[in-house]
């Protein structure tokens, strides 16, 4: 008897201790795992938030128009162009340049001259020149900062954040000129070109800039990019040529030039060393960039279908959404890429996922956004509605 109960304390003891070993192996398992997932946070995070992500609720906003001051009607009727220029609305139109606040109050009524007036802006400064004439001007919220003219007649112009303006005009020797003028006016450099010159853009610093030339070689359009500094007679860099007509360009704040062209999208690094480039088949109906960051509505004919096409400053992090046939423009503000169409804006993240929308009832053209805002650009007039995100 005695034995037995021996037998059987000795097993629970083997039992205890065979226990006790598989509750801390099992512990050790799970610190090693916990370990692991810790190490590895970089790769299973972002896939775990992207999955929360696709059932996030899209914010729905009412889409009720603003009162009071607005909305803003226009005169005349020669059309008009409106910009964001700092906290203020900038609308040109006829002989004016109405400035209102963002919620619709007049802040001054500034006159021109020009006959075919056009208008472009960054940051606290909007630049006016006369296409086809010989007349500009750069302006800011507080003054008309000065008014020029020059011999040949513009092109196109361009304006850099701290007012520095470029302008292309026609030449009687060349095929082109490029001007280029500080915010005080002075000319500070120039430029004879023997390409035709399509598109110019500010280097961040506003110390040079790189200019996009267009030429047809075996019945192929191509663009080339040419960097400059202002300081210095020699060009920094040409690139090789690009098999596309391109549309627009732009900097990162890390010096990464991207180029939008009509078939294919580039990036170059600040040496100007091709780093990648994207191609699409297709029409591309609408472009906008933001530091490096590129958004685009391309409408494939072969099959039938829109997509939003975001490119987050590179040509490998692509992301493409699928688009009703009707949408019309894209616009990135704030990293996000705001797509309208008739009756209906939404942003999406460069993941390509939804975040905001509102249902419009009237017609609009064209539209710009800031401080939670949708400035609504009609034939004649200009609403407002609240977008939040």
């Amino acid at each position: 008897m005695s034995y037995d109960s021996d037998d059987m304390i000795e097993k629970r003891k083997r039992r205890g201790r065979l226990r006790g070993l598989r509750n801390f192996v099992i512990f050790l398992l799970i610190a090693a795992f916990c370990g692991y997932l810790y190490i590895q946070r970089d790769a299973w995070i972002p896939k775990l938030e992207g999955i929360g992500n696709r059932y996030e609720t899209v914010t729905q906003n009412d889409g009720t128009l603003a009162e009071g001051n607005f909305p803003l009607t226009i005169s005349g009727n020669t059309g008009y162009q409106a910009e964001l220029v700092d906290d203020t609305l900038f609308l040109l139109h006829d002989a004016y340049l109405d400035l209102y606040s963002l919620h619709g109050d007049s802040r001054d009524i500034r006159q021109h001259a020009y006959q075919n007036a056009m208008m472009c802006s960054t940051g606290k400064y909007a630049l006016l020149f006369e296409s086809g004439g010989t007349s500009f001007r750069l302006d800011s919220k507080h003054k008309n900062i000065y008014s020029k003219s020059v011999d040949e007649e513009i092109i196109s112009g361009t304006v850099s954040k701290n007012g520095t303006v470029a302008l292309v005009t026609e030449s009687s020797s060349y095929a082109c000129a490029i001007s280029v003028y500080d915010n005080t006016g002075k000319r500070i450099y120039q430029r004879n070109c023997i390409e035709h010159v399509v598109d110019v853009t500010f280097h961040e610093d506003s110390e040079g800039c790189c200019y996009t030339s267009i030429n047809v070689e075996n019945g192929v359009m191509q663009s080339t990019v040419t960097s400059i500094l202002f300081r210095q007679k020699d060009t920094q860099w040409t690139s090789l040529p690009l098999d596309t007509l391109v549309v627009e360009s732009g900097f990162s704040s890390d010096g990464m030039l991207c180029v939008v062209g009509n078939t294919a999208c580039a990036y170059y690094s600040s040496t100007g060393e091709m780093l990648g480039t994207y191609n699409y088949n297709g029409t591309l109906v609408s472009a906008d960039l933001e530091n490096g960051r590129a958004a685009l509505i391309i409408q494939d004919d072969q099959k039938r279908d829109t997509s939003l096409v975001l490119l987050d400053q590179s040509t490998t992090d692509v992301s493409v959404t699928k688009l009703d046939d009707t949408a019309e423009m894209v616009r990135v503000f704030d990293g996000d890429a705001i797509v309208m169409s008739p009756g209906n804006i939404t942003s999406y993240d460069f993941s390509g996922t939804a975040l905001a929308t509102v249902a419009l009832e009237g017609s609009y053209t064209s539209f710009a956004k800031q401080d939670g805002y949708l400035f609504l650009m009609g034939y004649d007039q200009i609403d407002r509605v609240d977008f939040k995100e």
